[in-house]
């Protein structure tokens, strides 16, 4: 087995507002249904006010 990450990057338009956050489960859904299975996140960008608008979705496959 091994992992695979995806970046999801929240809508610049949204940073200093409350950021939409339903893509990421267009992703997990699209990624259970290959198989895979989520097992967590991680942020990877923040903007200047320390709010996250990037993280990585990480997935375990066979």
């Amino acid at each position: 087995m091994h992992y695979e990450y995806v970046r999801v990057k929240l809508d610049k338009n949204n940073y200093a507002l409350n950021a939409d956050m339903e893509s990421h489960r267009d992703v997990i859904d699209r990624k259970a249904a290959e198989g895979a299975r989520y097992v967590g996140w991680f942020p990877v960008v923040q903007g200047p006010t320390g709010k996250t608008v990037e993280f990585d979705l990480i997935f375990e496959v066979a």
